[in-house]
């Protein structure tokens, strides 16, 4: 069996473990642009919040020092001190910013930052407003004609350069590796119960068709379920095959026998003993086609349900046709055969399997009528049934023995007159199943003979 098994192109694990990093990775991006939609929207609005207000702050300090640049800047000074200290506080750098004090277009004061080895420039004091790099405020106070311009750093641009960067991308960098192992181990786990499984189906052998033990794991259960329910089908099968080569062995044995008793008398001079022969050997190679015909027909109709392909076909037309097949036996018994259909009825059918159903049914009721008699077949649909039925004048079968008749090479008493392999109804009956109908036996029209009625379940395909 190894020689035989070809390495699967994909794995499961391997793919559980990219789909969980590739899960960690949106995760990360998902994180990563949120953060850095927070910084462009909400640290912009409050570092111009925070802008505006330092800004205010300062124009109450010039109110009140304006006459004396020297005491102006000195007041500014102290309360940029105090914004430092609310930064290192925090734990963050403080912003850059640039203040300008004017009076009557005359700047008073004003404080620059030191940009020097830094990739920034000043913003554009001629054009006062916000650019990509600073925000900008600007408060006044008309009755003393007082103008204060305030630029501060925009929030994040940071975040946006390639240290950034690098910090963003430090944990997903860091915590892969790490993950890396733990997941490998738990996946190498969680699909440690599935690798038992196969082990135990490749420790088999040819013949252990047991089922597999039943797994504690939800998520097993289907595949265990299945497997053994393909083992009971396979074993079904195998034992329908052993039971076909039984049966032909059993039933070839007689007419094996006749051909041979008949072959050997060929040789006789007596004129008389050689057309005994020939009658034998005619009549045992007659017997042998009826039963492998039989035997074939009874291996086909115990076919799985589920593997009986059909289709639909017209089955007024198809018991008709079978009918007129049986016509020359009916002839031959001067047996009046009679259908009773509507005009069409169409249903889906496996034509192989049902031709078996109707020829049994057919030839069994024309050997066991009376020479003379009638035999009826009948289709009637209902509304959620198609019924067939095919009655005779023969001897009939007794209630109590009426599901006997259905295994295999049963003869009753007083049926042994006519020719047959006892395995007409076992074929009748399992070509019904493929087809989820159901067999019953009836007493004949006014008490005598017998009736067969198939009932196919749901409405027939008009």
């Amino acid at each position: 069996m190894s020689d035989l098994a070809v390495p699967a192109p994909r794995s499961l694990f391997r793919r559980s473990m990219g789909a969980v990093f590739a899960v960690l990775f949106m995760c990360w991006l998902f994180l990563v642009a949120r953060e850095l939609i927070d910084i462009r929207v909400l640290q912009v609005r409050n570092g111009q919040a925070e802008n505006l207000l330092w800004a205010e702050l300062a124009l109450e300090r010039a109110r009140d020092t304006h006459a004396d640049a020297i005491q102006l800047g000195q007041a500014l000074l102290a309360l940029e001190g105090m914004r430092e200290r609310e930064w290192r506080l925090k734990g963050h750098r403080t912003p850059f910013r640039l203040l300008q004090v004017l009076r009557r277009d005359v700047v008073l004061t004003e404080q620059r930052p030191d940009l020097s080895g830094r990739d920034r420039v000043l913003p554009q004091e001629s054009v006062p407003g916000e650019d990509e790099r600073w925000l900008y405020a600007e408060v006044r106070d008309d009755a003393r004609e007082l103008v204060v311009r305030r630029w501060q750093e925009r929030p994040g641009d940071w975040h946006f350069s390639l240290a950034g960067l690098s910090y963003y991308a430090r944990p997903l960098l860091y915590g892969l590796p790490l993950l890396a192992l733990p997941l490998w181990l738990l996946f190498r786990l969680g699909f440690a119960p599935l690798k038992r499984i196969g082990d135990q189906i490749s420790a088999r052998s040819a013949q252990d068709l047991t089922p597999l033990p039943a797994t504690r794991y939800v998520e097993l259960a289907p595949l265990v379920n299945a497997v053994n329910s393909l083992m009971a089908r396979l074993q079904q099968r195998l034992d329908r095959e052993h039971e076909f080569l039984a049966d032909a062995a059993h039933e070839l044995k007689t007419p094996l026998a006749v051909i041979q008793l008949g072959a050997e008398g060929l040789d006789q001079s007596d004129p008389r003993a050689r057309d005994e022969s020939r009658e034998r050997l005619r009549l045992g190679v007659q017997r042998a086609t009826h039963t492998v015909h039989q035997l074939l027909a009874l291996a086909r109709s115990g076919s799985d349900a589920l593997d009986v392909s059909k289709a639909r076909h017209e089955l007024v037309d198809l018991v008709r046709e079978r009918i007129a097949l049986a016509s020359g036996l009916a002839v031959k018994r001067r047996i009046e055969l009679e259908l009773e259909a509507p005009e069409q009825i169409a249903m889906w059918l496996n034509r192989e399997s049902l031709c078996s159903l109707v020829d049994n049914l057919v030839d069994n009721a024309i050997k066991y009528s009376p020479v003379g008699g009638q035999v009826s077949v009948a289709l009637a649909e209902a509304t959620d049934t198609l019924v067939l039925t095919v009655s005779d004048a023969g001897p009939g079968i007794p209630a109590e023995l009426r599901q006997r008749v259905f295994e295999r090479f049963v003869r009753l008493a007083g049926h042994q007159d006519h020719h047959g392999s006892g395995l007409g109804l076992t074929i009748v009956e399992r070509a019904a199943a493929q087809h989820g109908a159901h067999v019953e036996l009836l007493d004949g029209p006014g008490g005598r003979g017998l009736t067969v009625k198939v009932s196919f379940p749901g409405e027939p395909v008009a």
